[in-house]
């Protein structure tokens, strides 16, 4: 018999209280709270500037609240370093990271540069380091492959060693920004299966950010609905993804379709 345990005995990873975000006089966020419970899956879903990229960067730090409290790992942000945190958050960002990591790097210096939180090679990797990539590398079948140039490979390899980047340094909390734009389904689904494979190995908590109700893997068990900066449900994913709050989020008449538990949603 499964014993399913409340949330009181779970441990708070991620606590976020009366969040605003103000940017050129214009309010981002809004009043957002939010607690995310070690071992959850959790899906941001909302319209395209809805404001769930800038609540992900505030959660990882590289934003600042106008007001609020952030507290992860029960650490409240302000009270300790944040290079103590970042070191335990593993993040892609696969648009902006692309765009920002130097020219010229070859598969092993992306996956490596997970290691240092850079976004270039500016340090020599220790034995015990190099053997952590090329572990990892050879477990995935990228080995063989490490010297190549990245930026020679296809958006769905790119995604793959960035995921690869993301989780290198064993991070608590993985962090996905619409991980699979630019990709087709085959792609996707690929990206999801190893994405499965390395959730069943690590132990994280895992924030998946997306517009689209189908690029959602069927092991996500929570989902925040946002829209306008505002939080408007949060909780499991079932009592989410209803008919009722999907089109209020979407501001469009949607009926949600369930199978082997993933979502779609069409117009009514």
């Amino acid at each position: 018999m499964t014993v399913k345990r409340s949330k009181q005995s779970l441990k708070k990873i991620i606590e976020l209280k009366d969040i605003i975000f103000i940017r050129n006089q214009k309010i981002i966020l809004n009043k957002i709270n939010l607690t995310i419970h070690q071992g959850e899956n959790w899906v941001f879903l909302g319209k395209n500037g809805s404001g769930k990229t800038t609540l992900l960067n505030i959660i990882y730090g590289s934003l600042w609240p106008t007001s609020g409290v952030i507290k992860v790992f029960g650490k409240e942000y302000g009270n300790i370093p944040l290079n103590e945190i970042q070191k335990k958050i593993g993040i892609l960002q696969s648009e902006h990271q692309s765009e920002r990591l130097q020219r010229n790097l070859t598969i092993e210096d992306i996956v490596s540069t997970g290691i240092f939180s850079t976004i270039g090679v500016y340090f020599e990797m220790e034995k015990t380091q190099k053997k952590v990539v090329q572990k990892v590398l050879k477990k995935f079948g990228w080995l063989k492959r490490k010297e190549e140039n990245y930026s020679n490979l296809s958006s769905g390899e790119k995604k793959k060693i960035l995921l690869l980047r993301a989780i290198i340094s064993n991070p608590k909390i993985l962090i996905l920004d619409e991980p699979c734009s630019s990709l087709d389904i085959s792609a996707r689904e690929d990206f999801f299966e190893i994405l499965n494979q390395i959730r069943k190995r690590k132990n994280f908590t895992s924030i998946l950010i997306t517009h689209r109700p189908d690029e959602i893997p069927e092991f996500y068990t929570h989902a925040a609905l946002i829209k306008d900066g505002r939080l408007i449900s949060s909780g499991e994913i079932e009592g989410q993804f209803t008919d009722k709050k999907l089109s209020e989020i979407f501001s469009l008449s949607l009926k949600v379709l369930k199978k082997n538990r993933r979502f779609t949603v069409v117009p009514k």
